[in-house]
């Protein structure tokens, strides 16, 4: 086991899309930026196994990308690196990760408690697009990380100005200033979110305008205690594709999530 640098990050993205996930070479670039990264490399054009964590502030990390080639499974590489994240972020007040329904038992034996869940949602080609949002411009930065920081209960200026460096067309707020809606590109599709909004319509309105932004499959992370817009999808044509489940290993996770109507990612938060 060793730590992952830049030269490793074509073969990560090579291990998570492997596995099935969604991201870029660019989405692990930013565990580097804000924390750090440690891999189990045999010479193979994919890595054979992974963890990172990225740091928000000093109060609150996020454990990511536990991740092992189908191969090179079954041989305890996904404990080891486990528990070097968790010895990584040792005194932090809150680690936390969002959970597979396979890994949420193996992360409660280590401590990590359920918090809340959420699902991954495949949309269709067109929601009905709605006033009362806007594209984002650069004005709206002071805005729109107040209020991620109220939702998520931690600074994360780079890694939300990264999304929207990347698809900057599909970045939007409220024109009242109560919501935002950011994306980003993914190896199997864009990603909305995170979505910070006060109210489901305003969430609806943000969403609809991001996806309309957006050519091809587009996935969006639901938390379930925003069943009005589980319904709206439904309603939709949008399809649920899996569960998560937030946990925390140490205080609960800051902020509001009341106001969350989508994730950044279960390797974001």
């Amino acid at each position: 086991m060793r730590p992952v640098t830049k030269a490793d990050l074509p073969r990560a993205a090579a291990l998570s899309f492997l596995i099935g996930w969604n991201q870029v070479a660019r989405d692990w670039a930013l565990f580097l930026r804000n924390g750090e990264a440690r891999a189990l490399d045999d010479g193979q054009d994919a890595l054979a196994a992974t963890a990172a964590v990225i740091r928000y502030g000093c109060d609150v990390a996020w454990i990511s990308m536990v991740l092992v080639r189908p191969d090179c499974r079954r041989q305890g590489h996904a404990t080891a690196l486990m528990r070097w994240a968790v010895g990584a972020l040792a005194g932090t007040r809150c680690a936390a990760l969002d959970a597979t329904p396979a890994g949420r038992e193996v992360y409660r034996r280590l401590g990590f408690r359920d918090l809340w869940g959420f699902a991954r949602w495949s949309l269709p080609d067109a929601l009905p697009v709605a006033d009362g949002v806007r594209p984002l411009t650069a004005e709206d930065w002071p805005t729109v990380l107040a209020l991620d920081a109220a939702a998520f209960g931690a600074p994360r200026d780079t890694l939300l100005r990264d999304f929207a460096a990347r698809l900057p067309k599909a970045g939007f707020v409220a024109r009242d200033g109560s919501g935002f809606a950011l994306a980003r590109d993914g190896a199997r599709g864009a990603q909305i979110g995170p979505v910070v909004a006060h109210d489901d319509a305003t969430a609806q309105a943000l969403i609809a305008s991001a996806r309309a932004a957006l050519p091809g499959p587009v996935v969006l992370d639901l938390p379930d205690h925003r069943p009005g817009l589980a319904a709206w999808l439904t309603a939709q044509g949008a399809t649920s594709l899996r569960p998560f489940t937030r946990m925390a290993l140490g205080a609960d996770t800051p902020g509001d999530a009341a106001l969350i109507a989508a994730v950044a990612g279960p390797e974001f938060g």
